[in-house]
């Protein structure tokens, strides 16, 4: 009795195990594949240069809606979407190292209005942010970036300043759209100049990305990961949740 006790707890462990893995999705913005990944092609409201932009882009589980902001508000933790001044997004593909900007310069995004900006005109109230909403609850993993058409964010202002210590950022996540709460205490920088890993472990449907930073810089959001429990594993959750029950009752016998 006592075997089959100890069965029964062991294949609830791995069933259980089992059903909290989930099936990771990257989405690449840039025009070059990615981890063996192709691009995704946005749907958008107009086409051109850059390859798509209008007030939302749409892409297979989620839409990017973006904005600047109109103080401090983005380096306080907390902020509300109401806070953000709305402008037009966009998806550069071409030339290489682009992805998602923010168009809070050009109605048309036209020139540089195109990246992912800090501190807009050196003032550190306009800073650019990202809104993902997802069409289900998903757990967002990594967010890669680069710099201004290139290969890392590293703060350019122009062709002869780098200044990397800039190119910071921060992740928010949200229960409904509205309220945001960040990640990280701080704004941070992406490892290696190229990506941040959120490390979290609970699933939301909205999640932001803001460009911050004391100083200046120009980037954008090259690609992104994210989890999504299978529905499969969720039985498998239901069925190791059993066999848990199950080894409690014959422990009790």
């Amino acid at each position: 009795m006592m075997k089959q006790t100890r069965i029964a707890v062991a294949l609830s462990t791995v069933l259980a195990m089992g059903a909290m893995s989930a099936n990771a999705t990257m989405i690449v913005f840039d025009g070059a594949s990615k981890n063996g990944v192709s691009p995704q092609d946005a749907t958008a409201a107009n086409s051109g240069n850059p390859d798509f932009w209008g007030p939302t882009l749409t892409f297979s589980d989620f839409t990017v809606s973006g904005g600047r902001s109109t103080g401090d508000n983005l380096n306080n933790g907390i902020f509300n979407r109401g806070e953000i001044e709305r402008f037009n997004v966009d998806q550069d593909k071409n030339p290489s190292d682009g992805g998602l900007g923010v168009c809070s310069e050009s109605t048309n995004c036209s020139g540089d209005s195109d990246s992912f900006a800090s501190n807009i005109g050196n003032d550190p109230g306009k800073d650019e942010v990202l809104f993902f909403d997802f069409n289900n609850a998903v757990t967002l993993d990594t967010i890669w970036f680069n710099g201004d058409h290139e290969v890392q964010v590293d703060g350019s202002i122009g062709s002869d300043e780098k200044v990397s210590e800039n190119a910071l950022f921060n992740i928010f996540f949200s229960l409904d759209g509205t309220k945001y709460t960040n990640v990280f205490d701080d704004q941070v920088q992406p490892t290696d100049l190229e990506y941040i890993t959120t490390a979290l472990t609970e699933s939301y449907q909205y999640y932001a990305v803001a460009a911050s930073g004391w100083g200046q810089h120009m980037s954008y959001v090259e690609a992104i990961s994210y989890s999504v429990p299978e529905p499969g594993t969720l039985s498998l959750l239901g069925l190791g949740l059993i066999g848990l029950g199950f080894a409690r009752r014959q422990q009790k016998a």
